[in-house]
């Protein structure tokens, strides 16, 4: 009879724990699909533009998204925009237009007829798979929205013009937290500004030129996390763009078009800074302009700097 009830107590006992590792083993699973979703949530907001007879700037949330003062025109280009959403609401968009370049030193004096910037802001689902897009098309299902467009009305004979237009991001559709430059220090006031941007610069420039990677990278890391953490749905995000940016540096950089005439412009709202070159080759794009031996490809190191709330230091936020 004892034998008996041990074999019964035994029983119930297996029972039990096999009952517990597979509830384990469930809720592990559950939990590791509850994660999945929530890295898949949130949508990938797209800006699509496109411009004739003119240079231009597009901001969002008073940050440069694109910049465009050269040769050409630009038709059905797109720039993902996440990183500069840094909450749902209302997000600001601002279009600047001036007159195109003639040739590689000489501008337009003014607008045209014939001048102007348009844009689309699209919302997708971004954790949508291949097969989710595919069996969303064969039952005839947008998976892409529309939040926005606009066209810059006609402006002849002046030499500027500005347009303020916006989209609202709904809560729902932002599962990101970044503070980008939303609690940075004032700028624009500081007596030492232009100092520290120029050694900055320097600093940066003398980093390509060394090929030091590591360090290049450390600059960049804030910019790199927010951008990541602002695409949830791919995991991997962060490690890839910081792979893509160390290998754009595996080579030391030598650099060209040398600026003899640099300026600060500030953005967000004064706690953004970035320098541009003002001679007319290069006006408007960053006075580091670089190539390497293995790739003669001239690349513009653009990039806006701020001090984060308790530094003094400036560092690169985009």
């Amino acid at each position: 009879m004892n034998n008996i009830v041990r074999l019964l107590m035994l029983s119930v006992f297996i029972s039990l724990q096999s009952y517990a590792q597979v509830k384990q083993e469930k809720t592990a699973e559950k939990d590791k699909i509850e994660k999945a979703k929530d890295r898949k949530g949130g949508m990938l907001f797209k800006l699509v533009y496109e411009h004739q007879d003119c240079s231009y700037e597009i901001l969002v949330n008073d940050v440069p998204v694109i910049t465009h003062y050269g040769l050409g025109e630009r038709s059905g280009l797109t720039k993902d925009i996440n990183p500069y959403i840094l909450q749902a609401g209302k997000q600001e968009v601002t279009i600047r237009i001036f007159p195109s370049k003639k040739d590689e030193t000489v501008f337009s004096p003014s607008l045209t007829a014939n001048s102007f910037v348009k844009i689309e802001i699209l919302k997708s689902d971004a954790g949508m798979s291949l097969l989710d897009i595919m069996n969303a098309k064969a039952k005839g299902q947008d998976y892409k929205w529309e939040v926005l467009r606009y066209q810059t009305p006609i402006v002849k004979d002046k030499p500027y013009a500005e347009y303020k237009t916006s989209f609202q991001v709904d809560p729902k559709d932002i599962n990101w937290k970044i503070t980008g430059w939303s609690k940075s220090q004032q700028l624009k006031n500081d007596a030492d500004i232009r100092k520290e941007v120029d050694a900055f610069y320097e600093d940066f420039r003398k980093t390509l030129e060394e090929g030091d990677q590591l360090k290049y990278l450390s600059m960049l890391k804030t910019s790199i996390y927010e951008e990541a953490t602002a695409t949830p749905w791919d995991k991997g995000a962060e490690m890839k763009l910081t792979k893509g940016m160390a290998e754009r540096m595996k080579d030391k950089r030598k650099f060209i078009y040398p600026c003899k005439q640099a300026e600060l412009k500030f953005y967000g709202e004064g706690r953004v800074v970035t320098l541009v070159c003002a001679d007319m080759q290069t006006f408007g794009y960053s006075p580091l302009i670089s190539k390497s031996d293995k790739n003669m490809m001239p690349q513009a190191h653009t990039f806006y700097l701020h001090k984060p709330s308790g530094s003094g230091k400036l560092c690169i936020i985009r």
